[in-house]
């Protein structure tokens, strides 16, 4: 109530309503989505901080002090940051610090347009001025009072924009870029072979693009249904950017991020999902006998370097203290180690990050946001090359669908990458190569507007007017009809066994244009793709569960027993009525422990077969004793939780909000839900990577046609109205129709708008 009258007296104070030069206006929508309008980018960023400092500047503040280097100082050295990397490994704060001084930009890209100088100086100005303005009671309780609350720089902006570019790549090794160090005796001299996964690789997306074939309006239409967090500093906030003449695009921001990352406009809509390139190189160095940190290069010693970095820290007494950490770098870049990485007297390591100097990522999405359709958005995408770590999507208002992986890697094909592999070591992510050849470097090519990276014209995309789909598979099954080949390694895989999400993703499709799913007709329209998502359907189980049932019945284990029991009542979906649907989901995961089990050979009768990918591998291999083992672990780790077999998943899975439980949909299966198992509680946060901002988008003669719903609400604050509203319509399966226009703004507009007056330079 306090920030609403504070926002009528803002708002009687800065009367007209219309974003006029020197102004710009916020109105809100249901479900707390502001509408930012300016008449330019600096207005508009300066809009934009203010209306998401109000909706969560504590996540704000939690984002800029990691991307800051400075965890440690306002939130102490001895507390860890889980959030910001994939798999919430913890990480202690002044760790972190040191990771991101050391590898994330401390200054503003070079060749930054007016337009994105603009946007950046107003939004740190605006959040700012909302920071400086906004009485204490008004700030929320997690963190009212807090050190982290400091302003920013336009600097900050850049850094958190930099540090983003490399979730996926640095953003995997921060702990193993402090540990690095000389070794001082032989202890770890000997190589673990075999592969190495630096965190689970839980970040994903599903995404369908469809054209004007398949469509029933003879128009695009596209679902966006990224897998991300729920909370912490890469949580998604909705909203609505508006420069007019120059940009109007509407969807979802990561916290932080000034410009909206899946969305649409008026005759565009868009979305990313994880690719599967190899982001990382990481070059094996060959160290000399009498000194650990020399390395050989091509026949020559190289000295490393040391680099010294200073951080301010706050002891658990609340004193602050200097803190410093050396790094030792290369040629390649910063060196690491790890279990299957050692710096030993013989071989050391370096990371070598191909997004580490992607400046042109803001840049990239400014021109998505504004392409009018996949034509101009291909064009942006091979011009800049900014897309850090994704997959695009798209479809637009004239019957066109495209997919593209045209992001940032290095520049390797495959007889480089077979030359120079270093044998018996994997790294999730990483290529692990040679680092005493100069010529195991990426190659350069003019073409590319830095040097070493992956050109456009050797990466994978296609447009089509059926459909196109991604489910963080590589590429290739990108539509099973036209499979994308004769691409680098360095991308992705090509024939080979593709995940469970890729396999339903082209099954759905062959169903719904065969009219055998039991939807009206045979076209997709937004209610199909809405329903298909949310029939929560699990191929996995309609291939696997009979064949599991019948092997029950030779086993004379007790826990497989009762495992079978309580699966014979599954209906192989992961609705909140779903019976069972939790002990599958265990049986998987024991099954193919840090895998899926399409890409299990192991498990199956009748192995992936190139040439029908969608249908194979399947058979459960129930000779395969694994498979009644992995039955038996899972029932033994619910018991052991005290979580019943029989139960409901709606009774098991659920997030609480204001002491309610709100069941959850989703699971094991397309529709992605990630929920933390609690011993004696259920399935529920922290939350890993799972449906979150899900979009559903078309045309028709008067624009975009959107659908929409963030599951995890648009605010973490539990005093705002905004804190599980949306989470109450995901578990419900309610979606909401997005207003676009300014008429449909304006008739949803649930309190005044805001008119800011943006101060003169």
């Amino acid at each position: 109530m306090k920030k609403l009258v504070r926002w009528l007296l803002l708002s009687c104070a800065l009367v007209p309503a219309a974003a006029n030069a020197g102004t710009v206006s916020i109105t809100i929508t249901e479900h707390g989505i502001p509408h930012i309008n300016a008449s330019d980018f600096r207005g508009l960023g300066y809009g934009y901080a203010h209306a998401l400092a109000e909706n969560d500047i504590c996540g704000l503040a939690d984002t800029f002090a990691t991307y800051d280097g400075a965890r440690a100082l306002r939130f102490g050295e001895d507390k860890s940051d889980i959030q910001y990397i994939l798999g919430r490994r913890p990480i202690n704060n002044a760790v972190s610090d040191f990771g991101m001084r050391l590898m994330v930009e401390q200054h503003a890209p070079r060749n930054l347009t007016p337009q994105l100088s603009a946007l950046v100086q107003g939004y740190a100005e605006g959040f700012n001025h909302y920071l400086a303005t906004t009485p204490a009671a008004d700030l929320p309780d997690a963190c009212r009072g807090s050190d982290a609350l400091k302003p920013i720089t336009q600097d900050t902006i850049h850094r958190r924009v930099n540090g983003f570019a490399m979730l996926l790549s640095s953003g995997l090794f921060l702990q193993d870029l402090y540990d690095a160090a000389p070794p001082t005796d032989e202890k770890h001299a000997v190589l673990e072979s075999g592969a190495y996964a630096q965190e689970p690789m839980l970040a994903g997306s599903n995404a369908y693009a469809f054209g004007k074939d398949t469509t029933d309006n003879g128009r695009g239409l596209l679902l966006g249904n990224p897998h991300f967090f729920w909370d912490g500093p890469n949580r998604f906030t909705e909203l609505h950017l508006t420069v007019l003449g120059q940009y109007d695009a509407m969807g979802m921001a990561v916290l932080g991020m000034p410009l909206i990352t899946v969305g649409f406009n008026k005759s565009l809509a868009w979305s990313h999902t994880v690719s599967t390139d190899a982001r990382a190189s990481i070059y094996r160095l060959i160290l000399d006998p009498a000194d650990p940190t020399r390395y050989l290069v091509d026949g020559k010693w190289v000295a490393m370097t040391r680099k010294h970095i200073e951080i301010q820290a706050r002891t658990k007494s609340g004193a602050i203290e200097k803190r410093s950490h050396d790094f030792y770098l290369t040629r390649y870049g910063p060196v690491l180690t790890n279990k299957a990485l050692p710096w030993t007297k013989q071989f050391a390591y370096a990371l070598a990050d191909a997004n580490q100097k992607n400046g042109r990522s803001l840049q990239q999405w400014l021109e998505i946001g504004a392409a009018p359709n996949v034509t101009a958005l291909k064009a942006s995408l091979d011009k800049n090359l900014g897309t850090p770590w994704l997959n695009t999507i798209a479809a637009d208002r004239d019957g066109n669908a495209f997919y593209g992986d045209i992001s940032v890697a290095p520049n390797f094909d495959a007889a480089k990458l077979a030359a120079c592999a270093v044998p018996g070591i994997t790294i999730a992510r990483a290529s692990v190569l040679d680092g005493s050849r100069t010529d195991c470097t990426a190659t350069v090519d003019a073409s590319t507007p830095e040097p070493g990276l992956l050109p456009p014209a050797k990466r994978p995309s296609m447009t089509r007017t059926d459909f196109v789909a991604n489910s963080n598979a590589s590429y290739w099954l990108t539509n099973a009809s036209a499979p994308l080949e004769g691409f680098s390694p360095v991308i992705g895989a090509e024939r080979t066994a593709q995940n469970f999400r890729t396999r339903q993703g082209q099954v759905q499709v062959r169903d719904r244009l065969a009219g055998r799913d039991g939807l009206p007709g045979d076209r997709m329209s937004m209610q199909a793709v809405e329903k298909i998502l949310f029939s929560d359907r699990s191929l996995q189980g309609e291939l696997v569960l009979n064949d599991l049932l019948a092997a029950c019945k030779g086993s004379n284990d007790a826990n497989v027993q009762r495992g079978c029991a309580a699966l014979a009542k599954w209906d192989k979906r992961y609705a909140l009525d779903s019976i069972a649907a939790h002990v599958f989901s265990e049986f998987t995961m024991a099954a193919a422990p840090g895998e899926d089990m399409g890409t299990t050979p192991s498990l199956w009768r009748v192995p992936f077969d190139p040439t029908d990918p969608v249908n194979t591998p399947r058979d459960l291999d129930t000779s395969n004793p694994a498979v009644l083992k992995a039955l038996a672990a899972a029932v033994e780790k619910l018991d052991k939780a005290g979580i019943p077999l029989d139960a409901k998943l709606g009774d098991v899975q659920f997030v609480v909000r204001h002491g309610e439980r709100i069941p959850l949909h989703g699971g094991a299966t397309y529709s992605a839900l990630r929920a933390t198992l609690t011993p004696n509680v259920g399935y529920t946060e922290p939350m890993g990577p799972s449906n979150s901002y899900i979009q559903v988008v078309t045309f028709d003669e008067n624009g975009p046609v959107a659908d929409a719903i963030l599951a995890s609400s648009q605010t973490p604050d539990p005093k705002s109205p905004f804190y599980a509203d949306q989470t109450k319509s995901y578990s419900r399966g309610e979606w909401t129709r997005l207003p676009f226009t300014p008429a449909a703004v304006a008739a949803q507009a649930i309190r005044p708008p805001l008119v800011l007056a943006v101060p003169s330079r």
